[in-house]
């Protein structure tokens, strides 16, 4: 058993995590939370790497973490340390189905195949580890390495904590989800989507909350207002005989007081809700894809193309008005070229591409090499329109801050320029969009954003994408397999 208590952590004047408790029992738990909730920060602590402020562990087995971008020596035996044995590095490699020699060239490895021997690096040793803590671990997966990393996942005799916003892979392995926000943990019995409805509900009732205490606040207001009316009333219209002036003041002091009691009551509970925050459903703004098309409309064409350092003639493809198309296969099989050569940033060595007449192309890489590097956000915005309000609230959509936007894009990490990649498809209208792993990098808000927008534009779809909550999200129509005969 591993167990978290209070655990506090600040950096400066900034709290990142605040009485922090979790157990890990034999379970498969996701730790899931925005890019930037702290989830680094709390693998830190559960590693040893860094202390807590405040709080303490229990635990006494060993921890093993796979990171999410993990450091390879040359070859396979260099990524050992030299005090493991070579019988213990056997046995984590036979645990993770990688039979490869010793010496094979780690930058000849799969993505796959890299994810293997990562979780071998963790595995190795004297002492298998009883925690195991997976970092992203399906980025760039495939779904043959999707599928055996699930695999692994349910038969590991030990806690796995997984930190990862791949819904589906959530889904599949784990029996509870952790949400790391505003620096706290709270608990959800369940897979994704029973996290999914208990959220959905939680944000129905915060909303109906709200709603109702908007409506006393505005009955509130009318309250006060009457009530102030009445005491100037009083101070003005209340007569007494002029040989009964103690009379007249007793009274008129009387009822005053009366009512201005009821008038700092009415304030007080005015103040209180005037602190209501509003829920984050209530807060967000819907970003809205622009373009439209008739479905006879001609998009896209590919007929018998082919590319030199590809061994086979790419599937015909033929895309009209809002048609949706994905481009499926193992990595390595051509997907990324064949969006490349649908954006016209590469040409086929044969065959022909037709581009509709008058059609605008949206472009999203996965390398996010459409974007300059050297310029700052904004300044990539600005190439696609000089509207500087339309460019800030699409990005605060999007959760970049007006600080993000004024660093070098270089600057930024991979999940923020991503953000400004479809930024930019967002203050543009396309009418055929192009997607290169889309939601790789994001965190969950802003995949579920980006798919909302995505549902309700009516141009044409070409993507890739591994994501298969995301593919299921956007209703794909129609998929095109490679490397199937």
């Amino acid at each position: 058993m591993y167990k978290l208590t209070k655990i506090y952590k600040s950096y400066a004047d900034k709290v990142v995590l605040q009485d922090v408790n979790l157990t890990l029992n034999g379970e498969v738990i996701a730790l899931i939370g925005e890019n930037g909730a702290g989830k680094t920060t709390l693998l830190k602590i559960m590693l040893g790497v860094i202390e807590a402020d405040d709080g303490y562990i229990v635990h006494h087995g060993s921890v093993g973490y796979v990171p999410q971008h993990p450091v390879f020596e040359p070859t396979i035996r260099e990524c050992f340390e030299a005090k493991v044995e070579q019988w213990q590095i056997d046995i984590a490699l036979q645990d993770v189905g990688l039979d490869k020699p010793m010496g094979f060239k780690t930058h000849e490895l799969s993505g796959g195949q890299k994810t293997r021997l990562s979780i071998a690096m963790a595995l190795a040793g004297t002492f298998q580890p009883d925690v195991l803590l997976l970092d992203e671990p399906t980025n760039n997966l495939d779904t043959e390495a999707l599928m055996w990393l699930r695999d692994f996942v349910k038969r590991f005799k030990g806690s796995i904590l997984i930190v990862s916003h791949d819904r589906s892979f959530i889904n599949e392995t784990c029996s509870k989800i952790v949400e790391l926000k505003n620096g706290t943990l709270k608990v959800y019995s369940g897979n994704y989507e029973e996290y999914k409805a208990a959220k959905d509900l939680e944000t129905l009732h915060a909303i109906e909350s709200y709603e109702a205490q908007i409506e006393e606040q505005n009955r509130l207001h009318e309250t006060l207002r009457r009530k102030q009316n009445d005491s100037e009333h009083t101070h003005k219209h209340m007569k007494r005989s002029d040989n009964d002036k103690a009379q007249r003041d007793y009274f008129k002091n009387r009822v005053t007081r009366g009512l201005g009691q009821q008038v700092r009551a009415l304030k007080t509970r005015l103040e209180e809700l005037n602190d209501l925050e509003k829920p984050d459903a209530v807060k967000n703004y819907d970003i809205t894809l622009a373009g439209k098309n008739h479905d006879s409309r001609l998009l896209l064409v590919f007929k018998d193309v082919e590319v030199d350092y590809l061994e086979y003639v790419l599937p015909s493809i033929e895309i009209r008005g809002n048609n949706r198309l994905r481009i499926h296969g193992a990595n390595g099989t051509g997907k990324s070229t064949i969006l490349k050569l649908a954006s016209g940033l590469a040409q086929p060595s044969d065959g022909d591409i037709t581009v509709g007449q008058n059609v605008s192309i949206g472009y999203l890489s996965q390398d996010t090499d459409q974007l300059d590097h050297t310029l700052t956000a904004l300044e990539n915005l600005e190439k696609i329109v000089s509207d500087k309000t339309a460019i800030y609230r699409e990005a605060r959509a999007l959760g970049l801050s007006d600080k993000d936007l004024k660093k070098n894009i270089e600057n930024l990490s991979r999940g923020q320029q991503t953000k400004v990649s479809f930024a930019k498809l967002l203050l543009a209208s396309h009418d055929l969009l192009i997607l290169d792993e889309p939601t790789n990098h994001l965190d969950i808000p802003t995949k579920e954003l980006i798919e909302n927008a995505l549902k309700s534009y009516n141009g044409g779809l070409l993507v890739s994408s591994h994501d298969e909550y995301f593919i299921q999200s956007i209703n794909i129509t129609e998929s095109i397999i490679l490397g199937e005969n």
